[in-house]
């Protein structure tokens, strides 16, 4: 009877060893194919590889986007990028930070902007670096300003009588506190923020499309237009589609072959929990460092009770 308990535990523990060992080689496995399909499909069919960013949803972290950016300026064999814009906008801080590194990568390769049918806001600042934006005729593009969102519930606290009292050292420390109300001098702090960050945010835009910051308040009133709107405003190069922007590509980078678009994906949670990747910031580094650890201390535990059982 104990001889068998034993070989059950030791299968069980080589049943876990089997299924650790699988997803940590998982995470090579896509990687692997990947390269092996690049060579083949090059050695068949002559083609140039381009970039391709694809920028969906609201801009609140440019770490992934940045990464990319970078990683397509150092490749040798990619020649130009590629965004695909479907975006509302997004923090100006990360927005401008995506702008930044479009503007280095355009000094090297050129970028073209793809919108399907929206680019509106922090996203147009982003697709502004571009050397030419194309848009279909009835998306939406623009809403170039500022806004900050500043909530409010100190009435309904009230009437349950339900007080609040700040301890602060700072004169503006709990400006924009939703339990508190907002005082003028509190006001005009708050609109001075919005004002400088549009400030920063028009001139971005004038500087790369080449436009007059002495009308800004024609477009960049934060109006959102239609494409052939906003390619009168110039803030829109041509009314097209993937196959114009392809075309654009080609031209702008001297391509004479069929295009190969590389588009990175993000990893999944799980990969993510084994690798100390940094493309979500340090606290996801972080996280990854610990579950690895973990896991390791898992697999210790387990060899060890392999080793009482069988001694």
């Amino acid at each position: 009877m104990e001889t068998e308990n034993k070989k059950r535990s030791k299968s069980f523990i080589t049943i876990i060893k089997n299924i650790f060992i699988i997803i940590i080689l998982l995470q090579f496995v896509p990687s692997a194919i990947s390269n092996i399909k690049k060579y083949y499909n090059k050695a068949i069919t002559p083609t140039t590889y381009v970039g391709k960013l694809n920028i969906k949803g609201v801009i609140s972290d440019s770490t992934f986007y940045v990464k990319k950016i970078k990683s397509f300026l150092k490749d040798p064999e990619i020649k130009a990028l590629l965004v695909k814009i479907e975006c509302p906008g997004g923090t100006p801080g990360s927005s401008q930070a995506i702008y930044e590194e479009l503007k280095k990568f355009k000094k090297e390769k050129p970028v073209v902007v793809l919108v399907e049918n929206l680019c509106a806001s922090g996203a147009y600042y982003v697709a502004s670096a571009a050397d030419q934006i194309i848009s279909p005729a009835s998306a939406l593009i623009g809403s170039i300003g500022v806004y900050l969102q500043v909530p409010n519930v100190k009435e309904l606290l009230d009437k349950w009588n339900i007080k609040f009292k700040f301890i602060q050292s700072g004169k503006f420390k709990t400006t924009g506190n939703p339990l508190k109300d907002l005082t003028s001098e509190e006001e005009s702090y708050l609109q001075e923020l919005a004002d400088q960050n549009y400030t920063q945010f028009v001139a971005d835009v004038a500087n790369s499309r080449n436009l007059d910051p002495k009308n800004s308040n024609i477009w960049a009133n934060g109006q959102i237009f239609i494409a052939t709107k906003a390619k009168e405003l110039k803030l829109v190069d041509k009314i097209g589609t993937l196959t114009d922007a392809e075309d654009a590509i080609k031209e702008l980078a001297k391509i004479d072959t069929e295009i190969k678009f590389i588009t990175p994906k993000r990893q999944t949670s799980l990969i993510r929990m084994f690798t100390a990747d940094d493309e979500n910031g340090d606290d996801d580094s972080d996280f990854a460092s610990k579950s690895a650890n973990f896991l390791h201390a898992v697999y210790s535990n387990l060899m060890n009770k392999q080793n009482n059982l069988i001694s």
